[in-house]
């Protein structure tokens, strides 16, 4: 895309309650697009993107990484929890050669893959030469989320950014984090959420985070139960997908396991990119 080299990053598969991503929506209308199992449990992805540009290598989402317990990881059934750096691996692309990892926010199924669990049992760092671009306010509630939120963060994902290393590069607001490297912040879902938005020239991609988190959730009153802020997650999400309309951006959407990168057509339909299968 223009100047951009753009990989769809899938780093995890997984399950997660539909109650818990549909929120209000009544399950006799989501289960027509989402299938549930017999645990009232969907099928799940990690999705983000592998950007080269201008040399740079910029990972946009990380997943959840290998530092879950082995009951939570039967809970979620996970699979792939090495799928981060093996997306890289088919890629060529080494660990140390990130130049910048960008969350869309800190929850465990989005920021587990910062840090992973090495040999011998410690956490470390999973890009050590990469600038890692936070918002202030979602990290300062990560560090003391409400009683609702706590369990959707996992200190051990983005503490050690700060602890012993000067990996993290707090922004707050809308920002150009590096040339042609936005990151837009539409919080709703949680006080930091951010949108990422890559552009080239006149064209542009943007990782929605759970701003829009699967393809049912491109209806703008179809949001997630663990969203803070609806109202706030509604306005923001009507204000992107009219940008990503009127100017043909690609988008790429968090959870969605089946043709996650693409386009809003003028009547509101998705169309898939092919080349981002």
């Amino acid at each position: 895309m223009g100047d951009l080299e753009l990989y769809l990053l899938v780093s995890d598969h997984w399950k997660a309650d539909g109650g818990l991503m549909f929120g209000v929506v009544p399950k006799i209308l989501w289960e027509k697009q989402k299938t549930a199992d017999a645990n009232n449990m969907i099928d799940c992805a990690c999705v983000g993107l592998i950007a080269r540009k201008n040399g740079r290598v910029i990972v946009c989402e990380t997943g959840i990484g290998n530092k879950l317990s082995e009951k939570r990881a039967r809970q979620v059934a996970q699979r792939e929890p090495e799928g981060l750096l093996d997306a890289l691996q088919r890629l060529s692309i080494r660990p140390e050669e990130v130049d910048a990892v960008i969350p869309t926010h800190l929850h465990w199924d989005h920021a587990g893959g910062l840090t992973r669990r090495n040999e011998t049992g410690g956490v470390e760092l999973t890009f050590k030469n990469a600038r890692h671009f936070v918002q202030r306010s979602e990290w300062d509630f990560a560090l003391r989320p409400d009683i609702r939120s706590q369990s959707a963060y996992i200190t051990d994902d983005f503490t050690p950014l700060a602890d012993g290393n000067r990996a993290v590069e707090f922004v707050d607001g809308d920002t150009e984090v590096l040339p042609g490297v936005h990151v837009r912040l539409v919080a709703g879902h949680t006080p930091g959420s951010q949108v990422v938005i890559v552009r080239s020239g006149e064209l542009a991609c943007a990782v929605t985070g759970d701003l829009v988190s699967q393809r049912p959730h491109l209806k703008v009153p179809w949001n997630m139960a663990a969203d803070l802020d609806p109202l706030r997650v509604f306005e923001e999400k009507a204000r992107l997908l009219d940008e990503a309309e009127k100017h043909r951006w690609l988008l790429v959407l968090s959870h969605e396991t089946d043709q996650p990168a693409g386009y809003i057509e003028e009547s509101g339909e998705w169309r898939p990119e092919p080349r981002l299968a």
